[in-house]
């Protein structure tokens, strides 16, 4: 008979199925005990602390769980989270999606500081390598409170590995490899990180390579050849579909007497292909930037000071229409920006009536400059000064949790910082003033089980983008106008959800509501220019709403069985149709067996996946549903369901660490099927099966 210890500790897998962190394979009459590390929330709240007691909805990712679900991309590594799912172009882009918001609506951060990648593009990706990051955690719902213009439905903090220092004379060094090869795009993925830490420094690093060739779908008859309109236009092998990226991130701490101060680097190089609908590629240069210089200082009577300045520098260029990468550079499409940002905030213990909180002032400049041959979006300059308070107060079982916020945003098409005519003369600019906050509590019902409620106010200035487009968006086939009369966003999100973490069965239930003011979105205009639709920016209240169930439940010691519920409604209050490029309802479920250690192998596991996605119809007028009425493809997507395959196993190496052999299979009988936020589905397939094959060996420790 087998027996089991295990100490769970609160909030562990608030947001998260644990795959892999709960069973171990044991020897019969084997009994042991697994210690897990407690998981603190260090993003999205008033005080850093359990998950399980936070009022905000919040998803933690680290150590074996993040490294077993760590993707390509950023939205492919969240998108099994729940209320969370992922906008793509075949295997490529992964751009999230949280509770049906996307790009500019919700805010994607590196070390708790906003990044911008020009998110308004339905295909533009977070310039993030998710291999380089030590952990990830995603706030759901309003987060505008810590956050500011951006963060209406949502926030992603992606954050580099922590400094780590050695007890007095001591020292370590330690590194990580992997290798990966994917047999759909015969892609291969060749990455480092190592750490090297003594009692007073602490340096990291790492780089990862990726080079891919063109995607490949199900050999399914296409629409000519079958007759039928709403096939697709491709199949089999699609062209001008690869890649190339080049990432790496450098960081050095130091421990002084009067705190930790550190400085990290982050650099991400992308190029690539897009498929057009006319069988055509567009080429795209993809660079970004960053520095950051951060310091955490503990002051007298439970205080600490947290500065951070960031710098990121932005390039993107993309050619017109037919021009691939192998054309070069032809200068249609040159944007880039500076964006500075200074961040002060003050984490304070026990504070007249308040039991702990921060409190902060934020300052962030981003000047742009279009140099293009077209006005993708102008050059111009953002800036946003914030005031906040966070406040938690714990009365009780009940814990309570307060935020206000002030934002002053302000944005200046500039004439004088674009290259091609804009639709202003000189400068244009537009100011904002908006209050947002939240009000929180969580009641808990015993050790284990906690009820948790969280209403907030999110805000969203309109981006340059959405004032000034006037011109070509060659990514997605389309001409894309601005609108310089829009009027910020602003939403009241409510939250209500029931918590549970016992030692076998873990999990969660959350309903939410999000009603949005002035919803920005862009609109079929029913015209078109040079062959192409005009889609311009409109405004129009609306409302989301969504179910969010997930359950992890150790049935044996060996057998593990987990799964995830998204429903989610979005309607625009004119004209009560959906909003555009909702996700469709799914269902996902995994059952993992975790099979005895024998001779060298260690953890060996292997897991049966499904994931069902509903049918889901494109509202009239949204991007790509111009592909409904064409004699190819589709807007609107029928029901699939698909199974994935994961086996792998543990074995010594170098030192006392484990190297790891992993074995994923994914799409494993080759179904024909198109996903609803796949922005191929116009002409071509989803991704047909893929086998990824990879081994991660370690050094030192």
């Amino acid at each position: 008979m087998h027996k089991v210890h295990r100490t769970f500790l609160a909030g562990l897998l608030i947001g998260s199925p644990a795959t892999s962190l709960l069973a171990q394979p044991m020897n019969d009459d084997q009994e042991f005990s697994i210690e897990l590390d407690a998981i603190e929330v260090t993003a999205g709240v008033p005080v850093p602390g359990d998950p399980l007691l936070q009022a905000a909805n919040i998803a933690v990712l680290s150590g074996e769980d993040l490294r077993r679900r760590q993707r390509f991309t950023l939205g492919e590594t969240l998108e099994a989270l729940p209320g969370v799912a992922s906008i793509t172009a075949g295997n490529m882009v992964g751009k999230p999606v949280i509770r049906g918001l996307s790009g500019n609506q919700i805010q994607v951060l590196s070390n708790g500081i906003g990044v911008d990648y020009q998110q308004y593009g339905e295909r533009h990706p977070p310039n993030i390598d998710p291999f380089l990051a030590g952990r990830i955690e995603v706030v759901r719902g309003a987060s505008s409170l810590l956050y500011g213009s951006g963060a209406l439905g949502g926030a992603i903090d992606v954050q580099a590995p922590a400094f780590v220092f050695m007890p007095k004379g001591e020292s370590e060094a330690v590194a990580d490899t992997l290798f990966v090869y994917h047999s759909n795009n015969e892609q291969w993925d060749t990455g480092a990180k190592a750490r090297a830490s003594s009692d007073r420094f602490s340096l990291d690093a790492g780089i990862m390579g990726r080079s891919a060739g063109d995607l490949t779908t199900p050999n399914a008859a296409t629409a000519a050849e079958s007759g039928h309109p709403s096939d697709p236009k491709f199949t089999g092998e699609l062209p001008f579909t690869n890649f190339d990226q080049l990432n790496a991130q450098f960081g050095a701490g130091v421990l002084t007497d009067v705190g930790e101060f550190g400085v990290r680097y982050n650099q991400w190089n992308n190029e690539n292909n897009f498929l057009l609908p006319t069988g055509q590629g567009i080429g795209l240069w993809l660079n970004n930037d960053q520095l950051q210089l951060t310091g955490a200082m503990p002051l007298a009577s439970d205080w600490e000071l947290k500065p951070t300045l960031s710098w990121q520098h932005n390039l993107r260029r993309a050619n017109s229409p037919g021009q691939p990468l192998s054309a070069g550079f032809d200068g249609t499409i040159h944007l880039e920006f500076d964006r500075y940002v200074a961040r002060l905030e003050a984490i304070h213990g026990p504070l007249g009536p308040f039991d702990g909180g921060t409190l902060g002032v934020e300052y962030s400049n981003k000047i742009q400059y279009s140099r293009g041959t077209t006005v993708l979006a102008p050059g111009g300059e953002v800036s946003n000064l914030a005031l906040f308070a966070f406040e938690s107060k714990d009365i009780g079982d009940w814990t309570l949790q307060a935020g206000l916020r002030h934002d002053w945003h302000s944005v200046t098409g500039d004439a004088g910082k674009t290259r091609a005519p804009v639709n202003f003369v000189g400068r244009d600019s537009h100011d904002y003033s908006v209050f947002t906050g939240s009000l929180g509590a969580v009641y808990r019902l015993t050790d284990q089980v906690a009820i948790a409620s969280n209403l907030g106010r999110g805000f969203r200035a309109p981006s340059l983008f959405e004032l000034y487009a006037d011109g070509v968006h060659g990514g997605v086939a389309a001409i894309q106008e601005g609108d310089p009369n829009l009027e910020p966003e602003t939403s009241i999100n409510v939250d209500l959800g029931l918590r549970w973490n016992t030692p076998r069965l873990q999990g969660s239930a959350t309903v939410y509501r999000n009603a949005i003011s002035d919803y920005i979105y862009l609109q079929d205009t029913g015209r078109s220019r040079n062959g192409l639709p005009i889609f311009a920016y409109q405004q129009d209240d609306a409302l989301l709403t969504g179910l969010e169930l997930e359950a992890n439940w150790q049935l044996t010691d060996q057998l593990e069985l987990s799964g995830t519920l998204d429903l989610v409604r979005g309607t625009n209050d004119r004209t009560d149709e959906d909003l555009p490029l909702l996700p469709a309802d799914s269902l996902r479920l995994e059952a993992t067996y975790w099979f005895a250690e024998r001779g060298p192998i260690r953890e060996p596991y292997l897991t049966l996946g499904m994931r069902h996605a509903a049918a889901k119809d494109a509202a009239p007028g949204e991007p790509f549903s111009q592909f409904d009425l064409l004699p190819f493809g589709t807007a609107s997507t029928d029901a699939y369901t698909l199974a994935d395959l994961d086996l792998g196993f543990a074995f010594r190496a170098f030192g006392n660490r484990l190297a790891r052999v992993d074995l994923t299979v994914r799409n494993l009988f080759d179904t024909e099927y198109r996903d609803f936020l796949d922005t191929y589905k116009g002409y071509a397939l989803s991704p047909g099966r893929d086998i990824r094959v990879s081994l991660s060996v370690p050094f030192g420790g």
